[in-house]
């Protein structure tokens, strides 16, 4: 028997083990930890996929695309096809698909509940509200701490302070955030807020779960007020942002976006109204006057000049009537102007000083009432008309 004759080749033993393994195993998903990730001139990746008692060498041709940047250490699912690297005789995973451990049933979720919401019509651009052009009581769903409300804060002040703002508490991110986040919503559509804003700050996939859910995406769909989804940075999108009625790139976004109309646009909206109001008046008066000159002559009412006179009369008794009311309305509508002006003015942080108040001065900024003196050694003390420099010695509780 000639042995060499009936023995296969390396080649060929090779293939044979890689249609095998293809044929009997077929896809596989494993899971594991990245070692020696590395990605070739070419673009192509190679690395081990290990836990704590086997490896496994793995390879990612450059055309197959990934949502992010693999590296050592990380804990990852890939998918692909068992093959036989022929030159080194070493098996491999020929990988499709590359996902971070934790985030793959994450994204399948998020892609299955926005489907399901997409075909109920959540999204539809039919059903969405425009944002009110000038909102005056503006309500919130966030964290209380933290920086995203002191953002949304400091710029409706800033750019709106004649608006009332209803913060309604919720924990953004957990467990219990989903149903918190929706009740806050029910809870503000029993105020007469003009609009909602609903967000919190950036994170990862997990941080931003809670507005991926569908209590918080029904909560949206039925709210009778307009929301503004304010979830992220501008690259984060969620299931709220597809359903509320307006998105915004950041908290701070969705503040400016309510608060376009300052004082000074307010009181030309006025000046504009007012003054398009009395040449429609006018222009009114003028048409009904040339239209009486014109029956008067014609010669159908030569005859009928006493009903004319009444009816003159009775047009000069409309115009005076509608002159009053003119006059009483622009009274009214000054009235209001002024007393949206004196509560702009009483808003102003530095209106209390004129009423015999103070304020406490560190290093150019006011201190807040949750702020202890305890923490500083001086502080200032602004009046209307001065400012004192004091040393803090001792501090007592003030007794309820």
């Amino acid at each position: 028997m000639n042995s060499s004759k009936d023995a296969m080749s390396v080649a060929s033993l090779t293939q044979a083990i890689t249609l095998l393994l293809r044929e009997e195993i077929g896809i596989v998903r494993v899971t594991g930890e990245i070692s020696g990730f590395t990605t070739a001139a070419s673009g192509h990746r190679y690395f081990t996929l290990k836990d704590e008692s086997a490896q496994i060498d793995c390879v990612m041709w450059a055309s197959r695309t990934l949502s992010f940047r693999p590296k050592s250490g990380m804990q990852v699912v890939v998918q692909g096809r068992l093959t036989v690297y022929a030159t080194r005789g070493k098996y491999q995973i020929d990988c499709d698909r590359m996902t971070a451990a934790g985030q793959g049933d994450l994204y399948l979720a998020f892609a299955a509940l926005k489907e399901e919401l997409a075909e109920r019509g959540y999204f539809d651009p039919e059903r969405k509200r425009d944002i009110p052009a000038l909102p005056l009581k503006i309500g919130v769903v966030t964290s209380p701490t933290g920086a995203v409300i002191q953002d949304i804060l400091s710029t409706l002040n800033r750019r709106s302070p004649h608006c009332q703002i209803y913060l309604c508490p919720a924990t953004v991110q957990g467990d219990a955030a989903p149903e918190e986040i929706a009740k806050a919503i029910v809870v503000l559509q029993n105020t007469d807020a003009d609009v909602l804003i609903v967000g919190r700050g950036g994170g990862s996939i997990e941080d931003l779960w809670a507005f991926n859910t569908l209590p918080v995406a029904d909560a949206i769909y039925h709210s009778r007020i307009p929301i503004i989804s304010a979830v992220g940075h501008e690259t984060d999108f969620t299931i709220a942002d597809f359903v509320a009625d307006l998105r915004a790139a950041t908290p701070t976004a969705a503040a400016e976006l309510v608060s376009q109309c300052d004082r000074d646009t307010l009181w030309q909206q006025i000046t504009f109204w007012e003054s398009r109001l009395t040449r429609n008046v006018q222009l009114e008066m003028q048409n009904y006057q040339q239209r009486l000159t014109n029956l008067s002559n014609s010669y159908a009412f030569e005859n009928f000049s006493d009903r004319l006179h009444d009816r003159a009369q009775q047009l000069d008794e409309a115009e005076r009537d509608m002159q009053k009311s003119l006059i009483r309305h622009l009274r009214q509508s000054s009235s209001k102007l002024e007393s949206i002006t004196a509560h702009l003015r009483s808003l102003h942080p530095l209106s209390p000083l004129q009423r015999g108040f103070a304020l406490l001065q560190v290093d150019d900024r006011f201190l807040s009432n949750n702020e202890s003196l305890t923490t500083f050694d001086k502080v200032e003390i602004v009046r209307r008309s001065e400012i004192a420099q004091v040393k803090i010695e001792k501090v007592h509780d003030r007794p309820e």
